[in-house]
């Protein structure tokens, strides 16, 4: 049997325990990537590699200066880069996958072996949008700072790596212009589709959901966004129905909305298809971030039919007969809401629709087939 090639993978966030966002694209896939490639992965030492894949991932524990380091202008780089240099010393790897925090491995003078940036987000992009549209003053300026370093980041790291990669075309287009290069190649998150059958039964009541990370900053914005704008105009037209917020950590002026009009806060659910198969609309009424929108693939593998913005749709493939679910106007979206609470046929229609899509377009494995083609 042919040895495998060896990969040597480095993030600076644990990829398990899974939480969400980066740990989540990351741990998904190291999984599929392990299938062929035997990897040695650079990351925190909480980093716990599950039983299955223990053969295949070997871990090289580095501890870095600050906990979550996804901006590396704000921690130093020199344990991750001795930690490089010892691998390509001893193990010579034939291959690097490198993911956001890391950028600066390919800053330096090193001789690298073909390397694959998976930056995911353009981050210079998310403090941009996050300037527009946090309603904050303080928080407004402090995205808009963080901006010309992000910039200055990217630029580097586009012309820095033979091959960048996003999760969607408004990133990937971000980039590629701080970089003045087009090395940026799109490869979009996949979603595990849940068996039809361990879903829960859907709400008696009409229930319309939004689900993400409830201390991420642009979800906190699209949350207050829809319970202010679009929520009242739904209720108004269906007494009866409830909205369900769903998410770890909630912030304070989320906690706030509980009870408040129907609408209800979850925080920290342990199995988010328990809580969105019980939906029956989600939304997406995203204002600001970057990235593809884990809620929506998430909500389509629920067979759930998303109302969402167009700054949502960054990354994602929308099903033709969905087109008309995706609005920025706020009474659109509602009355959208409202149709398809109303609709049983309709809704159903476009949820099975939904998860075929996603099997089709969206899956980790079609995603580390990816990652693999630009490797090699």
């Amino acid at each position: 049997m042919m040895a495998r090639p060896r990969l040597l993978a480095i993030s600076t966030i644990p990829a398990w325990p899974i939480t969400e966002g980066q740990s989540l694209r990351t741990a998904n896939l190291l999984r599929e990537l392990a299938k062929t490639w035997s990897i040695r992965l650079i990351a925190p030492p909480q980093t716990v590699v599950p039983d299955g894949l223990a053969d295949s991932i070997t871990l090289v524990p580095v501890t870095l200066d600050n906990g979550r380091c996804l901006y590396p202008w704000r921690f130093s780089p020199a344990p991750l880069l001795a930690a490089l240099d010892r691998e390509l010393a001893e193990h010579r790897p034939e291959r690097m996958l490198v993911w956001p925090g890391a950028e600066t491995v390919g800053f330096s003078n090193r001789v690298l072996p073909r390397a694959v940036m998976d930056i995911t987000d353009c981050v210079a992009l998310e403090f941009w949008r996050g300037f527009l549209a946090h309603p904050g003053l303080r928080q407004k300026l402090r995205n808009l700072r963080e901006v010309p370093v992000a910039l200055r980041t990217a630029r580097r790291m586009v012309r820095g790596f033979p091959v960048i990669t996003a999760v969607g075309e408004d990133d990937a287009r971000w980039l590629a212009n701080a970089g003045g290069r087009h090395n940026v190649a799109v490869v979009p998150n996949g979603v595990d589709i849940p068996d039809a059958a361990s879903l829960p039964a859907p709400s008696p009541t009409p229930l319309l959901s939004f689900h993400g990370s409830l201390d991420y900053g642009p979800n906190i914005v699209a949350v207050l966004h829809a319970a202010r704008a679009i929520w009242p105009i739904v209720r108004e037209a269906v007494p009866e129905a409830r909205f369900s917020i769903s998410g770890r950590n909630p912030a304070p002026e989320l906690v706030a909305l509980h009870g408040q009009d129907g609408i209800a806060i979850e925080a920290d659910p342990i199995d988010i298809n328990a809580v969105m198969g019980r939906a029956w609309v989600s939304t997406a009424s995203m204002c600001s971030g970057v990235g593809i929108k884990n809620k929506v693939l998430e909500a389509w593998a629920c067979g759930i039919p998303v109302v969402m913005s167009p700054l949502a749709t960054n990354g994602l493939i929308i099903p033709p007969e969905h087109a008309f679910l995706v609005s920025r106007d706020p009474q659109v979206m509602a009355e959208r809401i409202i149709t398809l609470l109303r609709s049983d046929t309709q809704r159903r229609a476009l949820g099975v629709q939904a998860r075929e899509h996603v099997a089709r377009h969206f899956t980790w494995a079609g995603a580390a087939a990816r990652i693999s083609d630009l490797l090699g």
